[in-house]
């Protein structure tokens, strides 16, 4: 059985929250998505002035699509349609963690105290 949970917004994902296909959550700023596509990939990117996309970082996961989930024991996961873990940030190890779409292109997975464990490494100038 596939993990449920309450669809994420805004800029982040909270514990328990999934990131719905094709249903992104964008840095505050609006310049940078975070999407799990419909192709089974998690992918982050760039929103062009001219309206346009970019590609900065991805899962590396197409396949078929069950869900993505930050888990409440930290660990951000994707899964596919038979519950099978595809790709994980291997931050089980910090519960309540959540992930932040930043303004500076990073996407940053950090633990309650504000120690980030997990980065796309991936902040633009």
């Amino acid at each position: 059985m596939l993990p449920s949970g309450t669809a994420a917004a805004g800029d982040d994902m909270q514990p328990g929250e999934l990131l719905d296909v094709n249903h992104p959550v964008q840095s505050a700023n609006g310049r940078y998505t975070f999407v799990f596509q419909g192709d089974g990939n998690l992918v982050l990117y760039i929103n062009n002035s001219n309206g346009d996309r970019s590609w900065l970082w991805d899962s590396a996961t197409g396949g078929p699509v069950g869900v993505c989930i930050m888990q409440g024991d930290g660990n951000l996961v994707i899964y596919d349609e038979n519950a099978v873990p595809r790709w994980s940030s291997d931050t089980w190890q910090h519960p309540g963690s959540r992930l932040v779409v930043q303004d500076d292109g990073n996407v940053v997975i950090y633990r309650p105290d504000g120690t980030a464990v997990w980065a796309t490494d991936t902040v633009q100038s």
